[in-house]
């Protein structure tokens, strides 16, 4: 018997032999040369060549958990926000003669209480050779490192975090020792961050009557112009920004036919300047920073943060304009000033706590009014790209318009309380 399996597995490694010889006689396809990704470390961490060219890449993405609370007035009010948002970004760079060519893009999908889904750009432009065109992560005018100390933002003179939206055109030229300048377009018609037109707010007739008007917004033949000196050292950074706000409407029609229906009203130009600082302290943590910013507008109200009027219950119509029975145009001033301090008790512990404080004042003293918000919020980052995070707030409204002078709908009052409680439980993975 071992005999004949001794043979049997001779002859099977025979015919394997003959087989594999026979084999290497026919004709082959020699397989195609295999392209590994490789690293591409000129334009920082992550970025790897796509195959086949010479553009660096590097793909990236955030998935956020928020679960936000606001006090709330009224028993159809969701004192509980539940969010969820997950983001993609694409960065990419190609060196040429002329420098590197960036295009970059990031977009998320939200899904809050009951709500649906939405989805957003939140950037998408291109830079080259100094020039930055599509649309930007913040306006220029906006004093980007403030947003390390605030999830929600700066009070009263903060847009949000991470919400950028608005188109430009814009170009830096960059100096040595640390100086660097910048001139842009920015779409004056975007309506997350600007305020215009004529909006149906109070029209002052006499000093004791009012009126109500009404108008549509006139088409933008002018862009916001913005310019702004930026500085940055080992100490910290520092800027300075200002901005031409054109407000057109179209054709009035006022109450008490001081000025006929369908009168054309002229176009009005505001403008905003704004000054920031961070200066770095070491010598508390390394990371720490003291932030500090004041803003000031007339007839541009957005760039002040103002945008938007109101705390607590009471909601106030915000306009960047108002004209009078007579035609008459009165722009609306505003200014704001705020300040944060982030400190790193820990490397991987840190805490935020900022406050604002600000003013809009319309045409007529039942228009004003101002409000103060403070903040902290405590971040743990127990890995890397990983941050768990908790925010409380308070918003208050320290000066209240005079509802006896008030014109019917100018300003909304559910409750009595002009303040606000808010706050946030945050979980954030960036990859």
């Amino acid at each position: 018997m071992k005999l004949m399996k001794s043979l049997f597995l001779g002859t099977a490694a025979g015919f394997a032999a003959v087989a594999g010889a026979q084999a290497a006689d026919l004709p082959s396809k020699k397989a195609a040369p295999v392209e590994y990704v490789r690293i591409c470390s000129q334009f920082g961490a992550g970025f790897f060549y796509i195959p086949g060219s010479d553009t660096c890449l590097k793909v990236s993405g955030r998935v956020r958990a928020d679960y936000i609370y606001g006090e709330p007035f009224t028993r159809s009010a969701n004192a509980l926000t539940f969010r969820g948002r997950g983001y993609l970004a694409l960065d990419s760079y190609t060196a040429t003669d002329w420098g590197p060519v960036r295009a970059t893009t990031r977009v998320f999908v939200t899904k809050d209480t009951g709500g649906s889904y939405s989805t957003t750009l939140d950037w998408a432009y291109i830079q080259f050779a100094g020039i930055t065109a599509g649309k930007a992560a913040v306006s220029f005018f906006d004093f980007a490192p403030f947003g390390g100390v605030s999830y929600l933002g700066g009070g009263a003179n903060g847009r949000g975090s991470d919400e950028g939206d608005v188109n430009v055109l814009a170009y830096t030229a960059t100096f040595g020792g640390g100086f660097s300048a910048t001139i842009a377009l920015e779409d004056g018609r975007a309506a997350d961050t600007r305020n215009v037109g004529f909006n149906g707010g109070p029209i002052r007739v006499d000093g004791t009557l009012l009126a109500t008007g009404s108008s549509t917004f006139g088409g933008q033949n002018m862009p916001d112009v913005v310019g702004r000196l930026d500085y940055a050292g080992s100490w910290g950074a520092a800027m300075l920004a200002g901005a031409v706000h054109q407000t057109r409407v179209g054709n009035g029609n006022i109450a008490n036919n001081l000025t006929p229906a369908g009168t054309i009203l002229d176009t009005e130009y505001g403008f905003a300047i704004q000054a920031g600082v961070k200066v770095n302290l070491p010598m508390l943590a390394p990371g720490d920073a003291l932030f500090l910013q004041a803003a000031y507008a007339d007839g541009a109200n957005s760039y002040t943060g103002w945008g938007t009027a109101g705390a607590g219950t009471l909601s106030l119509p915000s306009t960047d304009v108002i004209y009078d029975a007579f035609g008459n145009a009165k722009l609306t001033k505003t200014w704001s000033i705020t300040g944060g301090l982030l400190h790193y008790w820990t490397p991987t512990i840190r805490q935020g706590v900022y406050a604002a404080y600000g003013a809009v004042n319309h045409y007529g003293p039942w228009y004003d009014a101002s409000a103060v918000s403070v903040g902290t919020n405590v971040i743990w980052t127990p890995v890397r790209g990983l941050d768990i995070g908790a925010e409380v707030g308070y918003q208050y409204l320290t000066d209240k318009p005079n509802f006896l002078l008030l014109p019917a709908n100018a300003a909304t009052l559910i409750g009595s309380d002009s303040g606000q409680w808010f706050g946030r439980l945050r979980f954030q993975r960036d990859f």
